[in-house]
């Protein structure tokens, strides 16, 4: 796929899942919800942006361990629109020293940083 379709797909991904959140949120005001949701639109955001931009895929995979972390180590069932969302956007990031298997990786390592990260500043507020 060239650039300017992977680009498409990551902006319509991005999009879709604000969409998403929007209906299921009703917008902002609940800090799991938000956390879960419209922290996952903004890592897709993120995600398009390195897409578009041709940046750094390394950000693309961390934003995509992002998504993995909210759909499948925040709530006690997983949400599989958000795990559908992330197997979407490793199909358009670019991927770091061009391999798949250090892609995910990358994500999968981040999913359990963000989860250590979050739990801790929700530790703290």
């Amino acid at each position: 796929m060239n650039h300017v379709g992977r680009t498409i797909v990551a902006a319509f991904d991005s999009a879709a899942m604000a969409v998403y959140a929007y209906v299921n949120t009703g917008g902002f005001g609940h800090l799991i919800p938000d956390l879960v949701l419209w922290g996952s639109a903004a890592a897709a955001s993120i995600a398009a942006f390195v897409v578009a931009t041709g940046g750094p895929g390394i950000v693309g995979w961390i934003a995509i361990g992002y998504v993995l972390f909210a759909g499948l180590l925040v709530l006690e069932r997983p949400e599989l629109l958000l795990v559908a969302l992330a197997i979407a956007l490793m199909s358009v990031v670019q991927r770091p020293r061009s391999s798949l298997a250090l892609g995910v990786l990358v994500a999968a390592l981040a999913a359990f940083g963000w989860r250590i990260l979050v739990v801790a500043l929700l530790r703290a507020a």
